[in-house]
This record gives C-alpha cells, structure tokens and sequence, in this order.
C-alpha cells in the first residue's frame, strides 16, 4: 500500500521585530553586551544550551580579549521570536 503525501506549506518570510516590542520584553539590565552566564540566567537556561544556542547562530556575538558577549538586541529579539502565543 502506498503511502498518500500531502503538500506541505510553504514557509513564510520572517516578520521584522518592531522596537516597541523589544522594549516590552525587556528585563535586562540598561547595557548592550551581556556574558553567556549573565544570559543564561536571564532565559532561565544551563550555560551549555546557551553556548549550543550560540554555535547555531540563535545570538550575535561579540568577541574582546577571549571573552565572548551576546548583544541585548538579540537576545530580545530570539525572546521575542520564541514567544508562545496563549
């Protein structure tokens, strides 16, 4: 018997992330580079799921003298992209 395979969708473009909506997640600290510990801590998560986060591109990075820092735009902006909608 053969198997019926039906179309799947297709995937829809991105929508850009409004300021408005950045600022109103916002429960961070008034700086702009945060430490992976300093953001793990934040999303609630173990520092190896944020350096795995990292390694698949979910945060811009910055690197200084060895030490890497995430940027608060993109943190708000993978919060806000992972938001489940009630």
């Amino acid at each position: 018997m053969k198997q019926k395979y039906t179309r799947k969708a297709k995937i829809q473009p991105e929508k850009p992330v409004e300021t408005e909506q950045i600022e109103d997640l916002s429960g961070l600290p008034d700086r702009n580079l945060f430490r992976l510990v300093e953001v793990a801590d934040y999303l609630q998560v173990s520092l190896s799921t944020i350096r795995l986060w990292k390694d698949h591109g979910y945060f811009q990075i910055e690197k200084f003298r060895g030490t890497v820092w995430i940027t608060r735009e993109s943190i708000l902006k993978f919060r806000l992209k992972n938001r489940v909608q009630p």
